[in-house]
């Protein structure tokens, strides 16, 4: 049996680094891709129309933004966490999720380093603009934030919080920090089959209302 995993490519580190599974491909896609839903969309389904051959896609996405709605898998079986989002998958576990979205701009390993990530963002702004005025426009852009939450997943390093540090003192932000974990779709590609997971036939298409009643 063909196993594929397509996700996005702010999780990667974590789920090479913690998933024994030996007889399951990776698909990664760019984590920018989340600024353009109609991108994301588009690159998704096209990631799954490549696997003429795969007996089961899991996708490590969540509804995100509505980019999801209408994917399906016209020749085989798709599973999805039940989720908004990446940030609900990694911290799944926090019942505090909703309060801590209000105040917190979250980061971990792969939201620092990845082309999207808050550093290369204020990288480009000062590369335009300059320093003075980049540091203006970044503290604007996260004025309504009160801090950066750095996620501990296993895959960070000193670098990876030094840097995190480093941009709060930019922003004027605090860092607070909380653990995650990516267990939701260890469980997923173990073959749970609850109501946090999304089951879909062949030629079945997501829609917007599956990720919020489960069956």
């Amino acid at each position: 049996m063909k196993k594929v995993m397509i996700g996005c490519s702010v999780l990667k580190k974590e789920i090479e680094a913690m998933f024994d599974c030996p007889d399951l491909e990776y698909r990664w896609l760019k984590e920018q891709l989340h600024n353009t839903p109609e991108l994301l969309h588009t690159e998704i389904q096209n990631a799954i129309d490549a696997e003429t051959d795969a007996d089961i896609i899991y996708l490590c996405y969540g509804l995100c933004g509505k980019a999801l709605v209408d994917i399906q898998a016209k020749s085989c079986s798709l599973v999805i966490p039940r989720v908004d989002d990446c940030i609900a998958m990694i911290l799944y576990d926090h019942t505090d999720l909703g309060a801590l979205r209000c105040s917190s701009y979250f980061v971990s390993q792969g939201w620092l380093w990845g082309e999207d990530g808050i550093g290369y963002e204020h990288d480009r702004i000062k590369e335009k603009y300059g320093e003075k005025r980049a540091l203006k426009i970044a503290r604007a852009m996260f004025k309504n934030y009160q801090y950066l939450l750095f996620i501990h997943t296993g895959v960070e390093t000193k670098e990876d919080k030094d840097k995190c540090d480093a941009m709060a003192e930019k922003l004027g932000l605090k860092v607070n920090e909380t653990t995650g974990n990516i267990r939701i779709l260890d469980e997923m590609v173990s073959g749970c089959k609850d109501e946090r997971f999304i089951r879909l036939a062949p030629g079945e298409a997501i829609t917007e209302e599956i990720f919020r009643h489960a069956d």
